[in-house]
């Protein structure tokens, strides 16, 4: 008796697992009669299962109820088969029938196992969203691995690497702060590689570049239907796609107060719900934010959340901007030119003068200011070999701005240690050797730029005898 209560047990057990298959199972006997049929596949045949019991897969298809009819072909070829199927009303299906014999070889079953169009194109449609996204993750990463190796020569820059480094073995939130092409992103990857996540998906995102009205359907994905012109299977947002990998904010000051709301919400529970969305979602996902706005101005400015900001800047790394990593200047000019002359099979080199003016320029913007010198004179300049006056060209400035840049630059490290006539000749110095780089060497431009008489500028360049007058260009002498 406790036999037959365990065999109904399992039989039972059986017939529920079936039923809550996802798809449709479909089984016969070796001689075609159908012995099973679940919900799904009874719905899409259109008929009752218990009447279904009591045909065969030949009345199924005597009846025009389906076509092409998989469990035919397997028991005539005796071997799996993947075929379509139609149902009642032009729906169709790919399924798969797999025979099933006894020890002697005899067929005695056929299992038939397939799943819809939709849940088939739900499945296609969630593997191509990971796909692109990692697709362009990778296409990003051979790109930075190509193109852009860690430049760390400066003490400053080696200091920041160093916390980086220590950041990237925790899952606390970094923000790098730093300006506009200083190689925050650089930063970013850095502490995503040496991390135990690297072997995820390393996501960057450029706030700015996503319009408000889309922001929360970007990160946080939308259900089928939520407003008009949405996706009608839905859309997984950017929290869904990094999942268990990195998400990289850049600009992250540019987020309005609302999604900033929505942001800090995420962070504080770790879960994301979809616009339209009744259910949230947990998700894993490491926050590095980089920002070229002082975020505190903003937040005296009621412009950026206290608390998010205390949030995301749990870990703070400021990246020194390249005009205070002279260090870093000709190995990174260096390093550019040698992957355009690898791209191009080329051999150009810099003279050491030319080398020595892209070091005393002071790079308002930076390393991808200095990327774009680079790529713009190893286009435009025929010779292998360029020299100081091809970057005096390219960069628009005479030989005597670039040669006092440096002394510019250096106003800061012992100027408050000076008297008060050094401090102020230096200080004199320093501010007319800018607008007179500034102005292109237009002695007329500077000297109003600077409030003063043309002949008053001359007095003051030879009495600090800052250069030769024929370096600078004078068009009321010329005229």
């Amino acid at each position: 008796m406790s036999g037959t209560s365990k065999k109904e047990k399992e039989i039972e057990l059986l017939h529920t697992i079936l039923q809550h298959c996802d798809g449709s199972i479909f089984v016969t006997d070796g001689e075609g009669r159908i012995i099973f049929s679940n919900d799904e596949s009874s719905q899409a045949l259109g008929l009752a299962t218990e009447d279904l019991l009591h045909m065969t897969i030949y009345d199924l298809v005597d009846a025009g109820i389906t076509k092409g009819a998989v469990s035919v072909k397997v028991i005539e070829r005796r071997c799996p088969v993947t075929d379509r199927v139609y149902y009642p009303g032009h729906r169709e299906n790919i399924v798969t029938g797999t025979p099933v014999f006894d020890d002697s070889g005899n067929l005695i079953m056929v299992v038939v196992y397939g799943q819809g169009k939709k849940s088939i194109s739900e499945r296609i449609k969630f593997l191509e969203e990971r796909d692109n996204a990692f697709s362009q993750a990778v296409d990003k990463l051979l790109d930075f691995q190509s193109e852009s190796h860690i430049v760390a020569e400066s003490p400053t820059i080696q200091t920041c690497f160093s916390m980086a480094k220590n950041a990237a073995h925790r899952d606390s939130s970094v923000m790098l702060y730093g300006e506009s092409g200083s190689g925050k992103e650089i930063m970013a990857r850095f502490i995503y590689n040496n991390s135990y996540r690297a072997q995820r998906l390393f996501l960057p995102v450029n706030c700015a570049a996503i319009p408000l009205e889309l922001m929360e359907s970007e990160f946080f994905g939308y259900e089928r239907g939520a407003f008009t012109g949405a996706n009608h299977e839905g859309k997984r947002g950017l929290f869904e796609l990094a999942d268990g990998g990195t998400l990289f904010l850049d600009e992250i000051g540019e987020l309005n107060l609302p999604m900033q709301a929505k942001l800090l919400r995420v962070l504080a529970t770790g879960e994301v719900q979809r616009v339209g969305g009744s259910k949230p979602k947990k998700v894993d996902v490491r926050i590095i934010a980089a920002t070229n706005r002082d975020l505190r101005l903003m937040m005296e400015d009621g412009t950026f959340r206290e608390d998010l900001y205390y949030r995301l800047n749990v870990i703070p790394i400021t990246i020194p901007p390249l005009r205070k990593r002279h260090e870093d200047i000709t190995v990174l000019a260096t390093q550019f030119l040698c992957q355009l002359n690898k791209k191009y099979s080329t051999h150009k080199l810099f003279s050491g003068p030319a080398l020595a003016a892209l070091q005393n320029y002071d790079w308002p913007g930076n390393i991808r200011e200095l990327r774009n010198v680079v790529e713009r004179v190893f286009v435009i300049i025929p010779e292998d070999m360029i020299t100081e006056q091809h970057i005096r060209d390219i960069l628009g400035v005479s030989h005597t701005v670039a040669a006092s840049a440096g002394e510019e630059m250096a106003l800061s490290e012992d100027f408050w240690e000076s008297s008060l006539q050094t401090a102020t000749e230096r200080f004199q110095r320093a501010y007319l050797t800018r607008v007179l780089r500034s102005c292109g060497g237009n002695i007329r431009a500077a000297a109003r730029y600077a409030g003063i008489g043309r002949s008053g500028l001359y007095k003051k360049l030879d009495r600090m005898g800052m250069m030769e007058k024929s370096h600078w260009i004078d068009p009321d002498k010329s005229s």
